[in-house]
């Protein structure tokens, strides 16, 4: 459940993507949660067909350093990230 301190870092359809991005995120001590949200038919095409995509959400004073983390993952998480408008 998202709190009011909490943002939302990314989105990702990708299962082991989320896993390699949750690992870093807990070496460098970031906090996290993850939700996963149904998608819906009209939007499957934005996430590359998929029908569920898991939304990682931090606290909003660690939300720089965790995109830094996720970012730097650079080729290994490749093109499963979605970043919010």
């Amino acid at each position: 459940m998202k709190a009011a301190t909490d943002v939302e870092i990314c989105r990702v359809t990708d299962v082991n993507v989320k896993e390699k991005i949750m690992y870093a995120l807990m070496k460098a001590g970031v906090p996290y949660a993850e939700e996963w949200e149904k998608v819906s038919l009209m939007k499957r095409k934005r996430y590359n067909g998929a029908r569920e995509v898991c939304v990682i959400i931090t606290h909003l004073g660690k939300a720089e350093l965790a995109k830094e983390i996720i970012s730097g993952l650079g080729q290994e998480v490749g093109n499963e990230i979605f970043w919010p408008a």
